[in-house]
């Protein structure tokens, strides 16, 4: 048995939800900042009033800017944590998807979040390094297997016996929610514009953050999948096809990022989650764009080969003015 420490480096916002969202009424928003606050400590604070608020339009903003003329009550009792504002276009009645947390209230990252995107990048590579073995499943349509269990049975074994199993990376270690940054989800084409009008935003990492994990191997004898040297150069090659054959053909693209770079959480992008790339190679905008056409009819993503993009946009957010992508982080393996 094998122990290594895993740090990532949030180059940019990392979103992974816990399915709820916060509501316009449960968040005020003030000074850059929302303040997220208890529904039932609010009700303890202002009783019949915050009854009747409950059962209109109006948003927490407008409440208690409303109700600020009573000095008397001890707001800060009711607040659980506040989060920075990453960008000003966020309202008052936008909704907010809530980041994973513990039951201590703190975010953190499962380890099975960072260790489902290690085997997208080892499966990927090993599709690579092996491309005739694969060369059958690369005849197939994408929803024909949608869930490359059988790929993974081929490269992994089959799943009570895969060699996978051998790895174990703990969840991270808890990260202090002044870490949370709010980022509004944007889409960006190819030419560099965005006609994106979501009001989706998201509790999201802000770039900075330091996030730690425990990476325990067992049966190191067993495959070279499991050496960190070869886990690193998985993600390395996994990141350069991404950029090579998708990113680049964004006017956009710029590499601000370098080597050691994966992408971690939700709203990175389709790409970013599967082995379409490394399986079908030059067929990838082809197969990818008949793929989005069925399960998405209404998007008109048989336009997408024309573009010469699948999927037509990348996913973004805006952070302090500065247009970014998701999910990117910087990995070391000590």
């Amino acid at each position: 048995m094998l122990n290594y420490r895993i740090t990532l480096e949030v180059l940019t916002p990392v979103y992974i939800g816990n399915g709820s969202q916060i509501t316009k009424k449960d968040f005020f928003l003030e000074d850059g900042y929302a303040h997220i606050y208890d529904p039932i400590k609010l009700y303890l604070l202002f009783g019949k009033d915050y009854e009747e608020f409950l059962m209109n339009n109006f948003t927490l903003t407008d409440f208690l800017i409303r109700q600020s003329h009573r000095k008397n009550l001890n707001l800060k009792s009711a607040l659980r944590y506040s989060v920075l504002l990453g960008d000003n276009s966020i309202r008052k009645s936008d909704g907010i998807n809530e980041f994973i947390k513990d039951p201590y209230g703190m975010a953190y990252v499962p380890g099975s979040s960072l260790k489902g995107a290690i085997r997208t990048a080892i499966l990927g590579n090993v599709i690579s390094e092996k491309r005739g073995e694969y060369s059958g499943f690369s005849r197939e349509r994408i929803d024909q297997f949608g869930s490359t269990n059988k790929i993974e049975e081929n490269a992994f074994g089959e799943f009570q016996k895969s060699i996978f199993k051998n790895i174990r990376i703990s969840d991270s270690k808890p990260i202090d929610n002044s870490n949370l940054i709010l980022s509004k989800k944007i889409d960006i084409f190819k030419d560099g514009n965005s006609n994106n009008k979501l009001n989706l935003c998201r509790e999201s990492l802000k770039p900075g953050t330091t996030i730690e994990f425990s990476l325990t191997i067992d049966d190191f004898e067993k495959g070279k999948y499991f050496e960190p040297e070869y886990i690193m150069k998985s993600i390395n090659f996994f990141t350069d096809q991404y950029r090579a054959k998708y990113l680049k053909k964004f006017n956009s693209y710029k590499d601000e990022y370098g080597k050691d770079v994966l992408y971690l959480g939700g709203g990175t992008g389709f790409l970013t989650k599967t082995i379409n790339q490394s399986l079908y190679g030059e067929d990838t905008l082809e197969k990818v764009s008949r793929f989005l056409e069925v399960k998405f009819k209404n998007h008109k993503h048989y336009k997408d080969r024309s573009i010469g993009i699948s999927p037509r946009a990348k996913k973004c957010t805006v952070i302090n003015r500065e247009t970014m992508e998701m999910g990117i982080c910087r990995i070391r393996i000590d």
